[in-house]
């Protein structure tokens, strides 16, 4: 039997508690070997000019996953430079990995709602088990079925904790801890970040 991999891509803008949480709790309940941490180099929907530069992303990731050894870092998109999208991950991950492992795309369910809109998402479905994970709100009626009839729909422990509400409280100067790995709260304030 082949390996089962994980691959949890984001912006990690920064790296949160929420992001670990998401990470353990898929590799666990499909019984993943590992999964990957991808930070994305040029998110292709996000359009902010204030975004931590991919090394610094990719670092806080680093530090965040440190003690887990079913976690790992990918640089694959930060190497590769230029806009991510998600299928040309998938078919490098593919190539490197060979048709026995299967990979396990791991999403929250508000890219599970954008997802007609990436580019090739049937691709990225061929390539891999969409696994969505699933907020109380979240209804997958707002999926194209087509979409959802091929994804994998998970709930999970819900923490209400986002990049953008970490950034601003780094703004004003109001405490992080907790809400990020400490390495990581260390590395935001060595490095200035988010001010």
């Amino acid at each position: 039997m082949g390996r089962r991999i994980g691959i949890l891509g984001g912006t990690f803008d920064p790296v949160h508690i929420g992001h670990l949480i998401v990470g353990q709790e898929v590799q666990t309940r499909c019984n993943l070997d590992r999964v990957l941490f991808v930070p994305a180099a040029e998110p292709p929907h996000k359009n902010r000019n204030d975004l931590a530069s991919a090394e610094d992303r990719t670092e806080m990731v680093r530090l965040a996953i440190l003690d887990n050894p079913a976690f790992e870092l990918s640089r694959i998109e930060v190497d590769r430079k230029g806009i991510s999208y998600t299928v040309e991950t998938l078919r490098l991950f593919r190539e490197q990995f060979g048709s026995e492992t299967s990979l396990f795309l791991i999403i929250g369910a508000d890219n599970a709602l954008e997802m007609s809109t990436w580019c090739d998402p049937s691709g990225v479905l061929d390539l891999a088990q969409v696994t969505v994970v699933a907020r109380p709100e979240f209804d997958r009626q707002s999926i194209g079925s087509a979409l959802a009839e091929k994804m994998t729909f998970l709930e999970t422990p819900l923490l209400d904790i986002s990049a953008t509400e970490i950034r601003r409280r780094v703004k004003v100067g109001h405490p992080i801890s907790y809400l990020v790995p400490e390495r990581v709260v260390t590395y935001i304030q060595e490095r200035g970040l988010y001010l």
